[in-house]
């Protein structure tokens, strides 16, 4: 430990390793390609646009919202903001095979060779997170048999994943950049929707 400390100190009194007349001055590779990063020279994505690529997080939105019922019980703030959106959620649920019409109108829209892929991607998003919510409930039945906190647990879990993810993609929408970071999701969107 001794011999590190001399060494530190040695290193100490003389120039910086990059600037040292004996070895070439380091060059870090990412910080050049984020500096000439080309989504500072994409188009800017028209606000149209933007709230189109919005708007399919509806459905996966509403299918989500059933698993924050613990959520809005215990967290006023969760419950105040679930309050307002409860009307529009029960009318949607209440006309029938509603999530169903709007799921093949969504499929549809995302092959279409019209729409931009920032579009496309965002409708594919919202479809591939849809189906993930069809897994829980193909376990509802099931999920009686384990203790209450863990159902209470599970269907948290659930709410929160839905919800920041159409957080994080409305957020990067607003910006014009593709919300391509969530794990899983977005890979399976981006290979249905393809390069361009």
């Amino acid at each position: 430990m001794l011999g590190l400390f001399a060494l530190a100190v040695s290193f100490s009194g003389s120039a910086p390793f990059s600037a040292r007349a004996d070895r070439p001055a380091l060059i870090r590779p990412a910080r050049i390609a984020r500096a000439a990063s080309p989504v500072a020279a994409e188009p800017e994505v028209p606000l149209a646009e933007r709230v189109l690529a919005t708007a399919p997080y509806l459905l996966p939105a509403c299918d989500g919202y059933i698993y924050g019922g613990y959520i809005y019980q215990n967290t006023p703030v969760f419950g105040d903001f679930a309050l307002l959106f409860a009307p529009a959620v029960n009318a949607f649920e209440s006309i029938p095979f509603s999530g169903l019409a709007l799921f093949i109108g969504l499929s549809i829209f995302s092959r279409s060779a019209n729409l931009s892929r920032f579009v496309r991607f965002n409708i594919q998003q919202a479809i591939v997170l849809d189906i993930a919510l069809v897994i829980p409930s193909l376990f509802q039945g099931a999920t009686q048999m384990f203790p209450a906190m863990l159902q209470i647990q599970g269907s948290n879990f659930i709410f929160y994943c839905v919800f920041f993810t159409v957080a994080y993609s409305a957020w990067c929408n607003s910006r014009g950049v593709v919300p391509d970071q969530v794990p899983i999701i977005s890979e399976a969107a981006a290979s249905q929707v393809g390069p361009f």
